[in-house]
């Protein structure tokens, strides 16, 4: 009997997906990409719909024709609770099958303590799931570095292990750790159509990080450590990372180095003194030169990616766009002399990002859909919350 209710609901999971990849998808499109007719696609949006997963709006209509309407996430349906760990601070809140968030506390922090952290975060996240009750289907924490085995290294934070045991224990339901970066990427990616796919996101934060995202998933990776391209040796090879490795295209972006180059004293929030210098880079000409000498870099360290992995299009997140438009001009030259010549004529477009400061918490909470939203689960899920026509 499980076994039938679970390929009774096959087609749903794959809907669900569908849904996830794309914004606005409308029945009819979702029924074509299905291979479904009219009367089974009706059929199949009348099932989610009593399992509350989703619900209908229909679509402002510019002229004759059927109506028709568009798919979103049930406003009772499945959540993630999602974490989002940064430089400074952190976030937390829920993620719907759209990849719409709702935060429901924030804080700062000084890195000090990470144990200490960690633990008052899967506390937190446990109270927040027993809030929401069966809707929660499992978590996300996005962390600014690798997690390896239950190992969390965030050299940027000066965390060179620390254990994430009371975050991954904090709920019975799966808890991913990823990469910030990584999890922005598959935010992003759901933001442009699949004509440009792969999709690149470059993410300057405090170091450089990012994802090469395929069908709205980072490219695979045999232990996990993908989209690490900050530690690519676009760098100076005098400067050691606290990665241990020499000449990383993040030092340059560190926080010291540029303290160092610029001859000021970080603030305690370290990403919100980055994001002042690259705002108002013309305050001093010693933070212009470095400033723009950054642009420079990311220019020819984004062509270098582009000459290795051939995307679509690249988006810039975090403060990487503000990098570029301190010298726009600069960084354009440094990017177009570092491509191949088979790509100067086809270049990618390079953009803003469009996910915003939640880029994160969406691609981590679309990431739990994705582990978790089978359809066995799914059966399961029908079996509890089915509501009669």
């Amino acid at each position: 009997m499980a076994h039938s209710l679970a390929r009774h609901w096959r087609s749903a999971a794959q809907a669900l997906a569908l849904i996830r990849r794309s914004q606005e998808l409308t029945r009819t499109e979702l029924g074509r990409l299905l291979g479904l007719r009219s009367g089974p696609t009706s059929d199949l949006m009348k099932r989610l719909a009593r399992a509350e997963l989703v619900r209908e709006q229909p679509v402002a209509q510019s002229g004759p024709g059927r109506p028709t309407t568009t798919v979103h996430a049930h406003p009772r349906g499945p959540v993630a609770v999602v974490l989002d760990l940064r430089h400074g601070d952190w976030r937390l809140g829920t993620c719907d099958l759209d990849g719409a968030v709702q935060v429901h506390d924030a804080d700062e922090h000084d890195g000090s303590a990470p144990d200490d952290l960690l633990r008052m975060l899967g506390e937190n996240v446990h109270e927040l799931a027993g809030r929401l009750g069966d809707r929660v289907v499992g978590a996300a924490v996005a962390v600014p570095g690798l997690a390896v085995d239950g190992r969390l290294s965030a050299t940027m934070l000066d965390w060179p292990e620390v254990d994430t045991a009371p975050l991954t224990s904090a709920l019975d339901e799966p808890v991913l750790i990823c990469n910030d970066a990584t999890a922005a990427g598959v935010a992003e990616a759901r933001m442009h159509p699949s004509s440009r796919n792969p999709l690149l996101h470059v993410v300057v934060e405090v170091g450089i990080g990012g994802a090469l995202v395929i069908d709205g998933e980072p490219a695979p990776a045999a232990h996990g450590l993908h989209g690490e391209f900050g530690h690519l040796p676009f760098g100076d090879p005098v400067l050691v990372c606290p990665c241990g490795a020499r000449g990383c295209w993040s030092a340059s972006f560190d926080v010291l180095e540029i303290a160092r180059r610029t001859g000021l004293r970080p603030k305690r929030d370290p990403r919100a003194w980055l994001h002042h210098l690259y705002t108002h880079p013309r305050e001093s000409p010693a933070i212009h030169e470095v400033t723009s000498s950054l642009a420079v870099d990311l220019g020819r360290g984004i062509a270098g990616l582009v000459n290795a992995l051939d995307p679509g299009l690249v988006t810039l997140g975090g403060m990487a766009d503000a990098v570029r438009r301190v010298s726009p001009t600069a960084f354009d030259q440094a990017f177009h002399c570092g491509l191949m010549k088979t790509h100067r004529t086809r270049a990618p477009q390079i953009v803003a990002a469009k996910a915003g400061s939640n880029a994160a918490l969406i691609g981590g909470g679309l990431s739990v859909f994705d582990h978790v939203l089978d359809a066995d689960l799914l059966a399961e899920w029908a079996s509890r919350r089915s509501q009669p026509t």
